[in-house]
């Protein structure tokens, strides 16, 4: 079809029941789209089969319109727009499960919690029990989340901030350690790693994947 018919169509394809949609709005501001993306969110995860390794991560969409939930995010390029947290294939970047943020949904059944930890473990149920990893940034890593996921079979990477009470001293940065330098902590199921990278700054990172320092 040509362009122009497709902008036509656009404008005029309607995915949602109009008449129910103020009653279902009282308990969900995503109700006029909610359908089609439970959907959507299906079909990713029944025609693919993520490989052994995933990450989670935010995302902006961007978006001016009227919205109740757009973002401000100044460190992205478009700024504002619609936050999504997204669980995608590593190799392929193909994305398996997307939640959108909307904020404090009203009282009912969509009103959970939005914690960054909550967060990820909504996002990794479909691959539950897959003895799969999932690397995250340090706005989602934690030591609770990493022993959350080693029983559910699945391994965490990830940087860690340092203000995290786990981390001990001698790992934070320090004018003394050398750019370069690298230290290793060891327990039963995870790695705690410090990277220096240059002076006073430190770089934390934690692994339930791996059981061994690796230097280089």
């Amino acid at each position: 079809m040509s362009y122009d018919r497709f902008l036509f169509l656009l404008r005029c394809i309607c995915l949602d029941d109009l008449q129910t949609r103020p009653g279902r709005r009282q308990t969900d501001k995503l109700a006029p789209f909610l359908t089609i993306l439970d959907i959507f969110v299906k079909n990713c995860q029944q025609c693919y089969n993520t490989s052994e390794f995933t990450t989670i991560d935010e995302m902006l969409h961007p978006f001016r319109g009227r919205c109740s939930f757009i973002q401000y995010m100044p460190n992205k390029p478009a700024k504002y727009g619609v936050k999504i947290f997204a669980l995608c294939d590593a190799k392929t970047f193909y994305c398996s499960n997307l939640e959108i943020y909307c904020g404090k949904q009203p009282p009912g059944p969509y009103d959970v919690r939005n914690t960054p930890t909550d967060t990820v473990k909504r996002l990794v149920s479909p691959i539950e029990n897959g003895n799969k990893n999932v690397t995250t940034d340090n706005s989602y890593t934690n030591i609770p989340l990493l022993h959350y996921l080693l029983e559910k079979k699945t391994t965490l990477l990830g940087t860690m901030k340092k203000n995290k009470r786990e981390i001990p001293p001698k790992f934070l940065p320090t004018k003394v350690r050398q750019p370069g330098e690298k230290m290793f902590g060891f327990q039963k199921d995870k790695i705690l790693v410090s990277f220096v990278p240059k002076w006073n700054k430190a770089v934390i990172l934690v692994s339930s994947m791996h059981d061994s320092g690796v230097n280089g």
